[in-house]
């Protein structure tokens, strides 16, 4: 528990989410069912302590993630170093809801470049490889989480591209619901969550009902999140699955792994499936406000002033 790789990750992780916790008690209080009790309040809190955590792997294991880095790229070293300190950056501006504008948008960017540098060049080169479309698929998500978290920012400036980034997170999102859902029940005997090539742990009872139940549920919440009258409920309660996931399983699996690699695994599931739950949750708040949920002619009415202003 106490070596680097598992002390710092697991410390930035738990810190910045008790301070974000902390930060956004209020939105929490005040939440109903149609935003998952006041848990797509804490998008920014779950995605602000994933990046934490990823960025203590990036301090403590910098020169493995470095050999990730495509060879062509100079400063391999200084890129994994760098990537830390931006995650970590991220992580304390959306706690502190300082510069949130500026850093989502930075982050939004990073995640892409990882998908143009890295995912997808692998699943190009590799397409019949289930974890190179899953993992382009999920770090995709990641990016476009990000800008939807800039959509809610801007939505008071721009209120015509904040409605179309949340339509667009919305229909991305929906389409990797449901793919994710068929992986599930395609390969039950996979982790369930976050589509993975490991197998449930032999101490998790029924895994292959609660895989089929988790693949099933994701294709509802994406089927519903292709609606716009449900699909800000349908986001917010695919992320509060994904934090059920991580508290009952992977945080479990997290202390009952034996060796110092097993629990960086452990640290990678729960922050993981957190940094997923998060992005849904953060797309679930930027529907909402944005207007899809409350009025379906929203979008319309934005790319129309002279109705905008009328309504």
């Amino acid at each position: 528990m106490f070596a680097p790789p598992v002390f710092w990750p697991a410390l930035l992780g738990v810190l910045l989410l008790v301070a974000g916790i902390i930060c956004y008690r209020r939105q929490l209080a005040a939440g109903s069912s149609h935003d998952a009790f006041g848990l797509a309040a804490l998008g920014p809190v779950l995605v602000a302590a994933s990046l934490a955590a990823f960025a203590g792997e990036h301090f403590t294991a910098a020169r493995v993630l470095s050999q990730l880095v495509p060879r062509w790229l100079p400063g391999r070293l200084f890129i994994a170093y760098f990537v830390g300190v931006a995650h970590l950056a991220a992580a304390v501006s959306f706690v502190a809801r300082r510069y949130v504008r500026w850093s989502s948008l930075g982050l939004a960017v990073m995640f892409g470049l990882f998908v143009l540098l890295m995912d997808l060049p692998g699943a190009v080169m590799h397409p019949v490889s289930r974890m190179n479309w899953i993992l382009a698929a999920r770090e995709t998500t990641f990016a476009i989480g990000a800008l939807a978290l800039y959509a809610i920012t801007m939505r008071s400036r721009s209120p015509r591209w904040s409605a179309l980034l949340a339509d667009f997170a919305r229909l991305w999102t929906a389409g990797v619901l449901v793919y994710y859902g068929l992986d599930q029940v395609l390969h039950p005997q996979f982790t369930p969550g976050v589509p993975s090539s490991a197998l449930t742990a032999p101490w998790v009872p029924a895994p292959h009902a609660i895989v089929y139940a988790t693949g099933v549920l994701l294709i509802v919440f994406g089927v519903g999140m292709l609606m716009r009258a449900y699909a800000s409920i349908a986001a917010a309660y695919g992320g509060a699955l994904m934090v059920v996931l991580s508290i009952v399983l992977y945080v479990p699996q997290f202390f009952r792994a034996a060796t110092i690699s097993d629990q960086v695994v452990g640290i990678n599931y729960v922050f993981d499936t957190l940094l997923f739950a998060g992005t849904l949750l953060v797309i679930s708040r930027a529907i909402r406000e944005a207007g899809t949920l409350a009025n379906p002619g929203f979008v319309a009415s934005t790319l129309d002033p002279q109705r905008a202003a009328s309504s």
